[in-house]
């Protein structure tokens, strides 16, 4: 699967999205959109844009350990091998780079 770097923005109308970053803003569907009520946004002092960011950057690491978890798993059941999990692991869903 070809490697796809991606971005998080924030959009003009507030929510926050991961998008691929070659993708320009309505080019294509984003992968997850972050957005907030105004109740919300006065309870995290206008923050909004830091925590959608930090919400999805969290998302992405918990995939990635969880990725991690699944080929350990499968290398102790032998189901991979050593020199699979190589390869595994060079292709970790979401098989991206944060940009």
């Amino acid at each position: 699967m070809p490697e796809a770097m991606l971005e998080i923005v924030e959009l003009e109308n507030g929510e926050v999205i991961l998008r691929r970053a070659d993708s320009s803003e309505g080019s294509s569907e984003p992968f997850v959109r972050v957005s907030f009520s105004e109740e919300a946004k006065a309870l995290i002092n206008g923050q909004s844009a830091q925590l959608g960011r930090m919400m999805i950057s969290m998302g992405l690491q918990a995939v990635a350990r969880a990725h991690a978890e699944a080929i350990k798993e499968a290398i102790e059941k032998g189901e991979l091998s050593e020199n699979d999990s190589t390869d595994a692991e060079s292709s970790i869903p979401p098989n991206t780079r944060l940009h």
